[in-house]
C-alpha cells in the first residue's frame, strides 16, 4: 500500500520538509546503523521487525511491523517523507512509492543504459510503471507479458513497444526474442509472481544478462540452477523501494515522464475500506491501483482512468 499524506509536525523541527506540505510515504525506515541501512539497502535492514514491546531498533516497515495509512493522522520517519509537486493529484501521489519500486529494480540491475532491451512481466501496479521507467530511461525495445489484454493496453500508453498475451501465444520465450530481432534482452523484471516466470525470464535474458524479482509464486518453484550459471545469468530479488530510489520516481512524475495515473482505477472514502480492499484483493472491476481517501472524499467506486 502506498500512501500521501500532509505533514504536519513532529517532537523536533523538520527540516526537510514544513508543516502542511504534501509528502509521499515510503513504507520502510531502517535503523540506520546496520550493514545493508548504510549501503542503502534500508528495505533490506537486519534489524527488521525489531521494534516490538520492549525491543526499538529504529526499523519501520508500514504495514507490517508498525500501523499503516488507513487513518486521518500516521507517524512516520522523517527520513521516509518526499515532496510531491503541487501539480500532482493526490491520486497519482499514491503512486510514486510504486514507481520507486519499479526505479529500484531497475537500478539493482545495475542502472539501465539508454537502448538496452528490457521485458516486465506481469500487468500489475509495479509491472506498469515499470514499463513507464524503463522507457523513460531510454530502454529499446519495452516488451510486457500478461493475461488481460485491457491491462495490456494500459501498458502500450505508458511505453511498451510490444505487448504479449501469454494466453494467446504458444511460445512466449521465442516470441520475445523474435521482437528483439533474434536474441534474448538484456533485462527482465519479473512482476507475476507467476511459478515458472524466472525459468521463462532466463531463457528470455540473453547469455550474461539480469532478472529482477519483484514478486513470488505462493509456493516453492523450482528453477533450472544450470541454466543460470552455463549462461552467466545474474538474478535479483527487490524488497520495496531502496537507495532513494522514490524521490527519483518523483522526479520523474513531476517531469511528466509518463502519466502513472493510468494506473489508477477506483477511488473509495476511508469508511468504506473493506470495499475498496475487496475490490483490490478480487479485482473487482479490473481494479489495479485503489486509493483511499479521508474526509471528504465520497468518491464511491469512481473510476478516475476515464
Amino acid at each position: 500500500m502506498s500512501t500521501w499524506e500532509r505533514s504536519w509536525r513532529s517532537g523536533r523541527a523538520l527540516t526537510s520538509t514544513r508543516s502542511g506540505e504534501r509528502v509521499t510515504v515510503e513504507i520502510h525506515a531502517g535503523c540506520g546503523q546496520c550493514k545493508r541501512c548504510r549501503e542503502g539497502m534500508y528495505t533490506s535492514c537486519h534489524n527488521y521487525g525489531l521494534n516490538y514491546g520492549d525491543l526499538d531498533k529504529g526499523h519501520r516497515a508500514n504495514g507490517f511491523t508498525t500501523d499503516g495509512g488507513f487513518a486521518e493522522y500516521a507517524v512516520n520517519n522523517i527520513n521516509t517523507l518526499v515532496r510531491v509537486s503541487d501539480a500532482m493529484s493526490d491520486e497519482e501521489a499514491t503512486l510514486v512509492v510504486t514507481a520507486g519500486t519499479a526505479m529500484y529494480g531497475l537500478t539493482e540491475l545495475g542502472g539501465l543504459i539508454a537502448g538496452e532491451s528490457v521485458v516486465v512481466t506481469g500487468p500489475g501496479p509495479i509491472g506498469l510503471l515499470g514499463v513507464a521507467v524503463a522507457k523513460a530511461l531510454g530502454a529499446q525495445p519495452v516488451i510486457l507479458t500478461g493475461t488481460r489484454d485491457n491491462r495490456l493496453q494500459i501498458g502500450k500508453e505508458l511505453g511498451a513497444d510490444y505487448v504479449i498475451n501469454v494466453n494467446k501465444e504458444s511460445d512466449v520465450v521465442g516470441k520475445v526474442r523474435e521482437l528483439n530481432g533474434g536474441k534474448g534482452v538484456d533485462y527482465v523484471v519479473e512482476c507475476s509472481g507467476a511459478p515458472n516466470a524466472i525459468n521463462e525470464a532466463a531463457r528470455m535474458v540473453n547469455r550474461g544478462g539480469r532478472i529482477c524479482l519483484a514478486a513470488f509464486p505462493g509456493k516453492p518453484a523450482e528453477v533450472d540452477i544450470a541454466h543460470l550459471v552455463r549462461n552467466n545469468i545474474y538474478v535479483f530479488g527487490i524488497r520495496g523501494e531502496g537507495k532513494s530510489a522514490t524521490h527519483r520516481a518523483e522526479a520523474f512524475m513531476a517531469q511528466k515522464r509518463f502519466d502513472a495515473t493510468k494506473v489508477h482505477t477506483h477511488t473509495f472514502a476511508l469508511e468504506d475500506l473493506p470495499e475498496a480492499l475487496r475490490y483490490a484483493r478480487e479485482r473487482v472491476e479490473d481494479a489495479i491501483k485503489v486509493v483511499v481517501k479521508t474526509r471528504g472524499h465520497a468518491a464511491l467506486n469512481s473510476i478516475a482512468a476515464e
